[in-house]
């Protein structure tokens, strides 16, 4: 048996790092205009521990502390999901 080993990327040892969400369409249509003002701001940012908190009450879920980035496919989500904002 042969084993070979792979040198990951960069973008890739964060991705495997990150936290994990909960599936996008079970949070973001009931999160607080507040924090999705904070991600609209800026799709590519980690999600702030108070958004991170509120999607994880939202959910009933535990998530673990950590960097929590949203995924192209959860940024392409919200963007068919916005509406007009105050």
């Amino acid at each position: 048996m042969e084993l070979r080993l792979t040198t990951l990327t960069a973008e890739q040892e964060i991705l495997m790092s990150a936290t994990v969400l909960p599936p996008i369409d079970r949070w973001w249509p009931h999160l607080d205009i507040d924090f999705k003002h904070e991600i609209l701001a800026n799709l590519d940012a980690p999600l702030s521990t108070e958004a991170l908190d509120e999607v994880a009450r939202l959910c009933d879920a535990t998530i673990e502390p950590g960097p929590a980035a949203l995924s192209d496919s959860e940024k392409e989500y919200i963007r068919t999901q916005i509406e007009v904002v105050d």
